[in-house]
């Protein structure tokens, strides 16, 4: 019984309240005739104001709040938003991977309330993003060739371009699902390959000692006869097969004495380094028996590329003429490039 005297209470002064401000307003003047006479002056009253009566919600939710109720909230993140798709999902099943193309457009698949990460290939760095809906749309930088992108609403798309300092355009197709979508939205976009960016070497992870600074051959480090005489033995050639199988050694075709400058690893720094109208030749000398045997790469459209390569007497043969040649040997490292005129 004693639960209910505050509710008793507050009823009854909600209900004197009501009847105190309606007797008020409901008084009138005496209801007998005036007797007749001179009119006397009487004081001028302002025109009885509006009703104060207190309104029918105002005691319905008293009411309710005193019993506990006071509502529910409409929250746009309520319970209940789970999106099933992920419980069967497998592990990568999230991580889209797809290879460097050119004249491709990347389609990347977003949800609400998640973000996605996408990554350039390696050796990108990002320059600048555009994003055509900007306003239901988030796009950050993460590092050098990462990005994140949000959304604000769903069943919506967009299109974003990412400028790369290698020069290339990464043209982006998005599209916000909701939480209920039966499709697993892209956590991860891994766009695989290996670009170059202008004035870097083309292997990721290249360092030099004074960074910037190169250095220029001499002309031949050793006589010519002795950097050719292990040649003779057996003409450097490919495989058979090859497009070049059939070419004959020809000394007197070896150019680009002095012409190539280095910057890299001391410990893969040859004797000399010279050419002729199909391979590059990395003269070694008596060095090469402590050198381990390094990966050539060179850039073909802005990606590096595996090249072929042989090992004859003192001498590492590419089987390439780019003017830009980076070898990788464990953690080292040496840029080779090609200063002189093409023949």
């Amino acid at each position: 019984m004693t639960s209910h005297k505050p509710m008793a209470a507050l009823l009854a002064a909600a209900m004197l309240i009501v009847f105190t401000v309606t007797a008020a307003d409901a008084q009138t003047a005496s209801s007998r005739p005036s007797k007749p006479g001179p009119r006397v002056s009487q004081t001028t009253q302002g025109p009885a104001g509006p009703e104060r009566l207190v309104p029918p919600s105002v005691v319905q939710q008293t009411k309710e709040q005193l019993n506990g109720h006071f509502g529910s909230l409409d929250r746009p993140r309520s319970t209940g938003q789970v999106q099933r798709a992920w419980d069967a999902a497998k592990p990568s099943a999230a991580v889209y991977e797809t290879d460097l193309c050119d004249g491709c457009t990347y389609k990347v698949r977003l949800r609400e309330f998640a973000v996605t990460l996408v990554e350039l290939p390696e050796g990108e760095t990002i320059s600048d993003i555009d994003v055509g809906d900007k306003a239901n749309f988030v796009a950050k930088q993460r590092g050098e060739n990462r990005f994140i992108l949000k959304p604000g609403k769903v069943g919506i798309d967009t299109t974003a371009i990412v400028y790369g300092k290698s020069g290339r355009v990464y043209p982006f197709y998005i599209r916000a699902e909701a939480f209920n979508s039966k499709n697993l939205p892209d956590v991860v976009v891994r766009i695989k390959g290996r670009v170059t960016v202008p004035d870097d070497p083309a292997v990721d992870g290249f360092t030099t000692k004074g960074k910037g600074e190169s250095g220029k051959l001499p002309p031949m480090a050793v006589p010519a006869a002795d950097a050719v005489e292990g040649l003779k033995n057996g003409s450097p050639k490919t495989k058979n097969g090859d497009f070049v199988a059939s070419a004959d050694f020809d000394p007197n075709a070896l150019r680009g004495w002095g012409e190539y400058e280095l910057s890299g690893s001391e410990e893969l720094t040859p004797e000399t380094v010279f050419r002729d109208d199909q391979f590059t030749y990395v003269r070694f000398g008596k060095k090469w028996r402590t050198v381990e045997l390094p990966t050539a790469y060179v850039v073909v459209d802005g990606i590096d590329e595996l090249v072929n390569t042989r090992v004859q007497g003192e001498t590492y043969i590419i089987e390439s003429t780019r003017a830009l040649i980076t070898l990788k040997s464990g953690q080292s490292f040496l840029c080779i490039r090609f200063k002189g005129e093409e023949a």
